[in-house]
C-alpha cells in the first residue's frame, strides 16, 4: 500500500496547484467553448475537456491548465487501479471504488455533480457558471479524491457491484446511489471540520458561516 499512499499524496499536491488556478481553467473553458461553438452547452464530461485541448486551444496557457486537469484525472485512475488490484485476489469489488470508476470514466456525464462544503470549488464560480456550465467539471476531482481517500483509510466495505450500464429512465435512481456514496466519502474526510457535505444535485452551494439559524 506504500505505492498507493505515495501516488495519492502526489495527486493531492498536484490538485492543490490546480485548485489555485481554477479561474484560469474556467477562462480556458470559456475560450474553448466559444471556439467550438459550444457556448450553450455545459462542460459535462472529461472527454469534452480533452477535445477542447486537442482541437480548440488558442494559447499555451489554456493548453497547460487542460493538461494539468487531465493529468490529475489520469493519476486518480492509477490510484483506483492500485486499490482495485488489492481486492482482485479476494474475488470481490468495492462499491466505493466502483462509484469512483464511474465518476472518472471519460464519457460519464458529470454535469449534475456538486462538491459542497468543505469543498470550495463551487463557491468560486458565479451562480450561472455553477448551475449551468461548470459545476460538474470542477467537482469531479475533489469528489473522486474523497472516495479514494475514504477507501484507503478503511472506510469502505467490499460488495458485489451492480451493472453500471443504464437507460435514461434509470439515471435518477443511479444518481441517488452515487449521491449516498459521495456523501459518505466527503463526510468521512471532513470529520475534523465543522459541518458535513457531499454531492447533492439541485441543492445550492454551501454558504460561508455568519448566518445563524433561529
Amino acid at each position: 500500500m506504500t505505492d498507493v499512499k505515495e501516488q495519492l499524496h502526489s495527486t493531492e499536491e498536484k490538485y492543490k496547484r490546480f485548485k489555485q488556478q481554477q479561474f484560469i481553467f474556467i477562462t480556458a473553458l470559456e475560450r474553448s467553448r466559444e471556439h467550438a461553438r459550444d457556448k450553450t452547452e455545459p462542460v459535462s464530461t472529461v472527454t469534452q475537456v480533452q477535445r477542447y485541448m486537442n482541437h480548440h486551444c488558442s494559447n499555451a496557457t489554456d493548453r497547460r491548465i487542460f493538461s494539468l486537469f487531465l493529468e490529475i484525472i489520469s493519476d486518480l485512475g492509477v490510484v483506483l487501479k492500485l486499490l482495485q488490484s488489492s481486492l482482485s485476489s479476494q474475488n470481490n469489488l468495492c462499491k466505493t471504488l466502483e462509484t469512483c470508476k464511474e465518476l472518472l470514466s471519460p464519457s460519464n456525464n458529470i454535469n449534475e455533480l456538486r462538491a459542497h462544503y468543505p469543498h470550495s470549488e463551487i463557491n468560486r464560480l458565479s451562480c450561472d457558471e455553477a448551475r449551468n456550465f461548470y459545476g460538474g467539471i470542477v467537482s469531479v476531482i475533489p469528489l473522486a479524491l474523497d472516495l479514494l481517500t475514504t477507501y484507503f483509510k478503511g472506510g469502505a466495505q467490499p460488495v458485489t457491484p451492480s451493472v453500471t450500464e443504464t437507460s435514461p429512465q434509470q439515471t435518477e435512481a443511479k444518481s441517488i446511489g452515487m449521491s449516498a456514496d459521495l456523501d459518505k466519502a466527503t463526510s468521512n474526510n471532513s470529520t475534523s471540520k465543522k459541518g458535513t457535505g457531499g454531492w447533492h444535485a439541485g441543492k445550492p452551494a454551501w454558504k460561508p458561516p455568519g448566518q445563524t439559524s433561529h
